[in-house]
């Protein structure tokens, strides 16, 4: 992707830049990933989205810049000249031509009645309005000598708030805006859409993705010749998936993405067929065989103080030796868990000590009640407590693992192999996205029940990690077939030796 400080500085290029921007804070990169192409909703849609802020901003605006310069609205007597003038007769002609509409309408009967109404209303507004403006009264009239004083009245400081918020919302729309994107990367074909209403604070995030060795074709349309004409239209990535392609809507340059990832996935084919190749064959042929790194485990942990690990453990907790992952959920709903034996103690504490006061209850009868109630808050944090810790999400270099399990009681074990993992989406809501947590769906080729990883700390994270074993595993499964067909050529060749179907090697 060539550097943006490069290009002309353009509108153009300015927009992409923000993309690109947007796509980079969007997603964690896994290891050896990088961006190739971002793009975004045309700006026709923007400009569609900022219509009614825009509109809001220049009402309340211009509102308050009249009124503070000495505008007034509904002033009696404020012309000389009574009688009817030309913007009168134009509200009588517009009167004549309802009227003639009130009357085809009646013809039809109680059909229209509620239409025939709304049009009496209006007619009765354009008359009371002329008969003023007749008069010699005006809706808008501009004195400063009259209104004087007014920029920084309860009005129009009202009418200043309505506008600052139509600004902010103006704003929002275009931030808003720019943050839909559909991002190619040398690994895979993010969808994120990002609906904020607080910048980095209030927003919520859903994307879908899919791993460029399962995608099966893109089709790239302008439905009309408007769009064709504006240069936007829709992206379509399908997947070997049932249900499982992203739809982009709107999109800008859409042939231009779909020329960029079909590029990319018939280069990664032909790329790992050859090196592929050319591993299998030094490997089995020659004997050099090419060291292979277990995937790292670098990711964000949460982490409490170490005299708090046996509460809370790290999450998620990572096995140098095994490669392995586990994820719990956050630790908020721990905290949750535990509301309600605090909130037993609260209330069982102001209990005994109102019933001490009333009924004089002995210090033993009271230690002994309290006791009780000390031993069922343990019994209840210890069981929420295990409760948490036996959710756990994981993640080994060959398969997915999600563990739902009851203190002491039944299990809900679902295991399936990372082969089978074609499609992994993140949720998030404005509250989990504030807090740090989120679900991370994973769908398999079988299409059964998704896996759900609910509610686990930086589901970005967590994307990225399953993406990278994901590459990986699907990366060595096709290394595993080739090298399964060069070993069937070898014992054919030592077959073909053995009955002298061919000439051994001379030394």
């Amino acid at each position: 992707m060539a550097k943006p400080y490069e290009q002309p500085r353009t509108i153009s290029n300015w927009l992409r830049l923000q993309l690109e921007l947007d796509a980079a804070s969007a997603i964690d990169l896994g290891t050896n990933e990088q961006i190739l192409h971002v793009t975004g909703p045309h700006v026709i849609v923007l400009l569609g989205r900022l219509i009614l802020p825009l509109l809001s901003l220049v009402f309340w605006g211009g509102m308050a810049i009249y009124r503070a310069t000495g505008g007034g609205f509904v002033v009696a007597n404020a012309s000389v000249t009574q009688g009817f003038d030309l913007l009168n007769w134009a509200m009588v002609v517009m009167m004549l031509l309802l009227g003639l509409i009130w009357l085809a309408l009646a013809v039809r009967g109680r059909v229209t009645s509620q239409t025939r109404l709304i049009i009496a209303l209006i007619m009765a507004a354009l008359g009371l309005l002329s008969a003023f403006r007749a008069s010699g009264g005006r809706i808008f009239y501009h004195n400063a000598q009259i209104f004087f004083d007014q920029a920084f009245d309860g009005f129009n400081i009202v009418l200043i708030i309505l506008s600052a918020l139509s600004l902010i919302a103006t704003i929002f729309t275009a931030y808003d805006w720019l943050n839909d994107e559909l991002i190619l990367t040398n690994q895979r074909v993010v969808y994120d859409d990002d609906q904020v209403i607080i910048p980095f604070l209030i927003e919520r995030r859903q994307q879908q993705q899919i791993f460029l060795e399962d995608v099966q074709d893109v089709l790239a349309t302008t439905e009309t010749y408007a769009k064709h004409w504006l240069g936007y239209g829709t992206i379509q990535v399908k997947s070997a998936r049932l249900n499982g392609d992203i739809r982009f809507v709107s999109a800008r340059e859409p042939m231009l993405m779909q020329q960029k990832i079909m590029g990319e996935v018939r280069a990664l084919r032909k790329t790992l067929s050859a090196q592929n190749f050319e591993r299998l064959v030094a490997d089995h042929i020659y004997g050099q065989k090419a060291p292979t790194e277990p995937p790292q485990l670098r990711t964000r942990e949460t982490r409490v103080m170490r005299w708090l690990r046996w509460l809370v453990p790290d999450n998620p907790e990572m096995d140098e030796q095994s490669s392995t992952i586990t994820w719990r959920p956050h630790w908020i709903f721990l905290l949750r868990g535990l509301m309600g034996p605090l909130l037993l103690l609260v209330v069982a504490s102001l209990a005994l000590t109102i019933s001490t006061n009333l009924l004089l209850l002995s210090s033993f009868t009271v230690a002994i009640i309290l006791s009780l109630i000390i031993l069922v808050v343990l019994c209840w944090s210890f069981w929420e407590w295990e409760d948490y810790r036996n959710d756990r999400y994981i993640l080994t270099p060959e398969k997915v693992v999600d563990i739902e399990k009851k203190p002491f009681g039944p299990e809900d074990r679902r295991e399936a192999g990372m082969g089978a993992v074609n499609n992994i989406s993140l949720q998030t809501t404005y509250v989990s996205n504030l807090l740090g947590y989120g679900d991370v769906v994973l769908t398999t080729a079988g299409g059964g029940t998704p896996f759900t990883f609910c509610r686990v700390p930086q589901p970005r994270d967590v994307v990225a990690k399953i993406t990278e074993y994901n590459v990986r595993f699907k990366r060595a499964d096709q290394n595993r077939s080739l090298n399964d067909m060069l070993g069937l050529l070898r014992h054919y060749h030592e077959a073909q030796l053995a009955h002298d179907e061919i000439n051994r090697p001379s030394l």
